[in-house]
């Protein structure tokens, strides 16, 4: 379909749905605020019929990738860390405050810019482990592993005295390198350093179920949900979230022109936000929210693209305006005084009947977007802990601790699942805090929102580790919204093989219009758009086709892929 062919069934399309948005708005908030009821909307639900299936994994191939290592097996590189190079403020110690220290001392990094590097000739190349003699004086403090001055990955020191963490499978091409160890976190002590090549790594971490927490998922919802759980551990997919707010058609978003003009590619994941749906922000005139279902539609059924939606939801009205902030600013903990626990345990009635309210609001959109055949990355309730490591909650729905977040997802997921029967919704958790999980049985894939420093390309390995942590089942963890790019080179060789990427939009994405390179060059987001790795745009399947069994669909089709 052509570009303006596209554009006339996406206006048709978008004034449709405008029209039965605008109509379930008026019904359900004049029933909402005169009985203030919880019962599900009565809006007439109208499936469009779409195409037949011709199922086809396309040109995926979905073999396993393994670590790759041609470093001899006896290779060792070892040395004391007062024999290299310190950087910024890095200082030589020698007392006994953290057990016994090999050599004449060590090293202490605590600053941004401290660090100590070593002159390496690496033999064959591949991956490698790093193994630091080390200490830290709280438990889980993170630092860098840069190659060549470029941070690679991340570890977290786990000893309070000095004894061995592991960066495991750090990327180091053969030749001779310069390896250092960066502070990023907090203080780190470093006695020695020991590089080893690194075991074969793990592979069936990847192999995920593809079976959706809701059983009534539509077929469309689990055709993506196989597709994303085939290529998990073997591709990242790229994506990136957009500030166009005028504008039916994605592609008329300034971050992906510049993206693509930049790169030649386009991102595979549209990031949206239902933030101007917010039933509290439409009560104060704030517009725009119209046009994000349209945007999701076109990227879906005209792009062939997926979609991922958050909701940064605005407290209540009678909740804003506190602490001199301005009404739009409600979903931050400090500007509002809307209690969720007080909602959900009985002291404020009508904040509950509130919480009811606007999930019911955000249902209309949801339902119609699961009439028009679009799957959504739904991804509600973002960052609710806040950092895992300071316990600072910087939104309402987190604020009140973890029980009543765990309770406000739950409901959420029964309203939109069991009251309004959405059936598109693959659920996305990145509650950050691993306290904060809800469940098993109310989380289909888990993601972590990381906003690193600028130029920090390393795979963030220990927060991927942490994610990991958060259940014993094996889940899809996605880098649902980042900052900084990674590099798809060191996280595929260490492990931390994020599903997929959502670049936010403004200044990581932008400035004065063009393509920034302040949080990751100009060369980065190249090479990770063009990587062999990485998924774009143009080559997703045929996802609408996408087998909803790959392993059935292999049998029939004599193991071929068509």
């Amino acid at each position: 379909m052509n570009l303006c062919a596209k554009r006339i069934v996406s206006f048709f399309t978008a004034m449709t749905l405008t029209a039965a948005l605008a109509g379930c708005s008026n019904d359900d908030s004049s029933d909402a605020e005169s009985t203030g009821e919880t019962t599900a909307s009565t809006t007439t639900r109208q499936t469009i019929t779409t195409a037949p299936v011709v199922e086809t994994l396309g040109d995926l191939d979905l073999s396993d990738v393994p670590n790759e290592n041609n470093a001899p097996a006896d290779f060792r590189f070892e040395a004391e860390a007062e024999d290299g190079e310190l950087l910024g403020t890095a200082t030589v110690l020698d007392q006994n405050f953290l057990g016994e220290y090999t050599g004449e001392g060590f090293v202490s990094i605590a600053a941004e810019g401290d660090g100590v590097e070593f002159e390496v000739e690496i033999e064959g190349g591949g991956s490698f482990d790093i193994t630091l003699i080390a200490a830290a004086d709280k438990l889980g403090v993170s630092n860098l592993i840069t190659v060549d001055g470029a941070s690679l990955t991340s570890f977290k020191t786990n000893t309070e005295q000095f004894g061995e963490n592991v960066a495991s499978n750090v990327l180091i091409e053969e030749g001779t390198h310069t390896i250092g160890i960066a502070a990023s976190d907090g203080q780190c002590y470093i006695d020695s350093i020991v590089i080893t090549p690194a075991k074969e790594l793990d592979l069936s971490q990847y192999e995920v179920s593809n079976t959706l927490s809701n059983p009534n998922a539509s077929e469309e919802t689990r055709r993506l949900y196989n597709f994303l759980t085939d290529v998990y551990g073997k591709y990242t997919i790229s994506g990136q979230y957009t500030s166009n707010n005028s504008s039916f058609f994605a592609m008329d978003s300034r971050e992906l022109k510049e993206i693509n003009k930049n790169t030649g590619k386009y991102p595979a994941i549209l990031g949206l936000d239902l933030i101007e749906s917010s039933p509290s922000r439409v009560a104060n005139g704030s517009g725009g929210g119209a046009v994000v279902p349209q945007q999701a539609i076109d990227w879906w059924q005209n792009e062939g693209g997926i979609v991922s939606m958050c909701w940064h939801w605005n407290a209540p009205e009678p909740y804003l305006n506190y602490n001199g902030a301005a009404w739009w600013e409600g979903f931050y903990s400090d500007a509002t005084n809307f209690s969720l626990s007080a909602a959900l345990d009985g002291s404020d009635p009508e904040g509950y009947d509130y919480l009811i309210r606007d999930i019911d609001a955000i249902a209309e959109i949801l339902m119609n977007l699961d009439d028009h055949h679009v799957p959504i990355l739904w991804r509600p309730l973002h960052e609710g802990g806040g950092d895992p490591q300071w316990k600072n909650p910087w939104f309402w729905w987190g604020s009140s601790g973890a029980d009543a977040y765990i309770e406000l997802w739950q409901l959420m997921y029964d309203r939109l699942t069991n009251v309004h029967n959405i059936n598109n919704l693959i659920w996305v958790w990145n509650g950050q805090d691993p306290t904060y999980y809800p469940g098993d049985e109310y989380v289909d894939i888990i993601g972590y929102d990381i906003y690193a420093d600028p130029q920090d390309t390393s795979s963030q390995k220990d927060i991927y580790d942490l994610m990991k942590s958060v259940t014993d089942t094996n889940k899809i963890i996605a880098m649902t919204e980042n900052g900084a790019l990674f590099d798809p080179d060191a996280a595929f060789s260490d492990g931390s093989r994020w599903a997929w990427f959502s670049t936010w939009n403004g200044e990581y994405t932008l400035k004065d219009m063009q393509l920034s390179g302040e949080y990751t060059s100009l060369e980065m987001w190249n090479k990770i758009y063009n990587s062999e790795r990485v998924l774009t745009l143009d080559e997703l399947p045929d996802l609408k086709n996408y087998p909803l069994d790959t392993e059935q669909f292999l049998a029939e089709n004599g193991g071929e892929q068509s």
